[in-house]
C-alpha cells in the first residue's frame, strides 16, 4: 500500500472525523462539501487589536481577520490621504497543504482577494513591473493622478526561512492597494521587508508560528 505524505494522510483523517461528527448532528453536513470559494464566503472577518497585524504597515488603522479555506485571512486599512475611490487596504493570506515552490498565479489570487482595486481594474499580469529586496521578488504597478498623487497595486508571495509565519501556514500571499501624496515609493512601503518583518506583538491564530522565505514571482 502506499504511503501517503503526512500532510494527505491528517486532512484524511480529518475529513473522516468530520464526517462522522456531522453523522452525530455536530455539523452541517452541507459544509463538509462547499468549494473553498463557498467556505471563505461563509466566514465572517472580526474586528482584531492592529497590535496583532502580521505586519507593521505604515498608516495601518484598523485590521480584520477570518479563517480560510486551509489558512487565515487579514485585512488592513491603511490611511487614505487622497480624494480617489477606494480603500488603501492590504490583504494577507496564510494558506496551509500549498507546495512551498508553487508560483503565485495573479488571476487566481486577485480572485480570491475579490477582484482588481480601482484603480487598476483593467490591470493584466503583463504589465507588472518587478521589484527585489531581500526578502525576494515583489510585482507592481503604478497610477499616477495629477501633480503629486500616485497610487501602487503590489504583490508577492513569500515562503520559508525570513520570518515567522502564523498557523504553520506553507505560503503568505500579500496584495497591496495604496493611493498617497507622495513618491511611489513610499506607497510601496508596506509590501516592502521592512513592513513583512513579523511584527513584534503580532499574535498567532493557533499559538504557533513557521518560518518564511521569499518565494519566485505570480505566475508571470
Amino acid at each position: 500500500m502506499p504511503v501517503l505524505p503526512l500532510k494527505a494522510s491528517l486532512h484524511s483523517l480529518l475529513a473522516s472525523a468530520l464526517l462522522l461528527l456531522s453523522g452525530c448532528g455536530v455539523f452541517d453536513r452541507d459544509e463538509l462539501f462547499l468549494r473553498p470559494s463557498q467556505y471563505d464566503a461563509r466566514t465572517a472577518f472580526v474586528p482584531m487589536p492592529v497590535e496583532r497585524a502580521w505586519v507593521t504597515a505604515p498608516g495601518l488603522r484598523a485590521l480584520y481577520q477570518r479563517p480560510v479555506f486551509e489558512g487565515y485571512e487579514q485585512r488592513l486599512s491603511l490611511a487614505n490621504p487622497t480624494v480617489l475611490p477606494g480603500d488603501n487596504l492590504m490583504v494577507l493570506r496564510v494558506r496551509d497543504n500549498i507546495v512551498p515552490e508553487a508560483r503565485l498565479v495573479f488571476e487566481e489570487f486577485t480572485r480570491w482577494t475579490g477582484g482588481l482595486p480601482a484603480p487598476f481594474e483593467g490591470l493584466t499580469a503583463g504589465e507588472l513591473m518587478r521589484g527585489e529586496d531581500e526578502m525576494g521578488p515583489y510585482f507592481y504597478a503604478e497610477h499616477r493622478s495629477g501633480p503629486d498623487t500616485v497610487c501602487i497595486f503590489g504583490l508577492r508571495r513569500l515562503n520559508g526561512s525570513h520570518r515567522e509565519i502564523p498557523a504553520r501556514g506553507d505560503v503568505m500571499d500579500v496584495q497591496l492597494r495604496n493611493c498617497l501624496r507622495g513618491s511611489p515609493e513610499e506607497a510601496l512601503a508596506p509590501l516592502l521587508a521592512a513592513s513583512l518583518r513579523s511584527a513584534p506583538g503580532a499574535a498567532q491564530p493557533d499559538g504557533t508560528s513557521r518560518l518564511l522565505s521569499p518565494l519566485a514571482g505570480p505566475g508571470l
